[in-house]
């Protein structure tokens, strides 16, 4: 009698259905776990001065996932397979220094500050730069407040008025 030969029970069932419960449950933990902002700052060593700058910001209350993490669950499987690839990086020792963000497109500023982008006449108006248009012609939130949160100076100032030189600089010669 071969292996094939065999019936499938209701043991046999049930034990593929525990198994794979546990395994989801093990996935959602693991999940889980690396989500938390501590697993980032106390288990990879590289990621020291980032995690002492966040603990220093304004942002110290928001976990590492909720920035660079996308939502829902294309997000999620996308930031682990990245942080696959970063542990196999981790443990062949050719971490780069410094760190970088691989894509600024990843942070999720607009999650907890969607309020910020205005409208473009009431923002003109009021001389501030958070304009649907600056949104709709590529820009995000990093493109001028590059730095914030893993940058203890970006930290302690908005940007400034340098920074909206570089694009306006005709418009703002006259003001």
């Amino acid at each position: 009698m071969g292996l094939l030969d065999k019936t499938i029970t209701l043991k046999h069932v049930a034990l593929a259905g525990i198994i794979g419960i546990g395994f989801l449950g093990f996935t959602a933990g693991v999940i889980e776990y690396t989500n938390q902002t501590s697993f980032c700052g106390t288990t990879c060593h590289e990621m020291d001065p980032m995690y002492q700058t966040w603990q220093t910001s304004n942002h110290k209350v928001v976990e590492c996932a909720d920035c660079h993490e996308k939502p829902g669950l294309s997000g999620t499987v996308e930031s682990k397979w990245k942080g696959t690839k970063e542990l196999l990086i981790h443990i062949s020792g050719n971490v780069p220094d410094p760190i970088k963000i691989e894509n600024t497109n990843d942070v999720n500023c607009y999650v907890c500050h969607q309020d910020k982008i205005k409208e473009a006449e009431i923002a003109v108006a009021r001389k501030n730069p958070h304009t649907a248009k600056h949104f709709e012609n590529g820009m995000n939130c990093v493109t001028c407040h590059t730095g914030l949160v893993h940058n203890d100076m970006a930290n302690k100032s908005l940007p400034s008025r340098n920074r909206c030189y570089t694009c306006h600089l005709d418009a703002m010669s006259s003001l």
